[in-house]
């Protein structure tokens, strides 16, 4: 069993795992501010939960290096193991055709590289996190590029923060798209705006390449969004911790 630790701008996510589809994580927040004991103190609870399992290797992919630091060291006085760090440590194996290769996050790589593996290509990527993220693989495999979207939380953040009299709200699945109240409007607004996004860029990116791409999507409000997408797609809960399991497995073959 190895321990993947996905460390993204909003949530930091820690996962069991025995192979691509066994998987059991728990979600904390990413905090800025955590020391490197209190990480390493939130490992300790959760190995105490999980009865300390015997754990080969832990594997981090992470957008926070600030955070990712601490985490190592936490993982290193818990265990007595280095953390290995995907792109550091442990290559992805998926052709990079961004102008700027480094530009691209870790974790664009690894999803993309988990569809790949599991799902063929060409395909698009959806990530609904801190912000959403569309990626794409062409017909070789190659990771070609994507798009970069508002995140939910942080578009009704926007809008309550920024607006006098309009209130915050929560977003849920609406069957109507005229609202009859004002956090009724609101509601249907970010709900069918984000679904009609979605379709959109979908649709304007199979048009640009020319073919069609399998849509994978996954990410905290990927599952309530989707519910009422028009398009053919696979919702993948654990596609982040898939991909760290793919890339760590690759690199132990050799």
């Amino acid at each position: 069993m190895i321990i993947g630790i996905d460390i993204g701008n909003t949530t930091t996510e820690i996962g069991f795992l025995r192979s691509e589809t066994l998987i059991k994580s728990y979600k904390l927040k990413t905090d800025r501010g955590k020391t490197q004991d209190d990480w390493f103190l939130d490992l300790y609870q959760i190995l105490i939960i999980e009865d300390f399992p015997e754990i080969k290797d832990y594997a981090i992919s992470s957008v926070v290096p600030t955070v990712e630091e601490r985490v190592g060291k936490a993982v290193k006085k818990i265990s007595g193991k280095k953390a290995l760090f995907i792109g550091r440590d442990l290559p992805i194996h998926i052709t990079n055709k961004y102008k700027n290769p480094d530009e691209v996050g870790i974790d664009r790589l690894v999803n993309g590289y988990a569809v790949v593996k599991k799902y063929g290509y060409p395909s698009i990527v959806i990530d609904f996190g801190t912000a959403i993220t569309f990626d794409v693989i062409n017909e070789k495999a190659e990771y070609v590029g994507g798009a970069i979207f508002p995140g939910i939380d942080a578009s009704v953040e926007s809008l309550f923060s920024k607006t006098a009299k309009l209130p915050s709200v929560n977003l849920e699945k609406i069957t109507h798209v005229i609202g009859k109240t004002t956090v009724d409007s609101i509601r249907t607004g970010l709900y069918h705006g984000y679904v009609s996004m979605v379709e959109g860029i979908v649709e304007k990116i199979n048009k640009e390449a020319g073919y069609n791409h399998r849509v994978i999507i996954t990410g905290g409000n990927g599952k309530l969004i989707s519910e009422g997408l028009k398009i053919d797609f696979v919702y993948d809960k654990f596609l982040s911790m898939e991909g760290i399991y793919f890339v760590y497995t690759d690199y132990k073959k050799g």
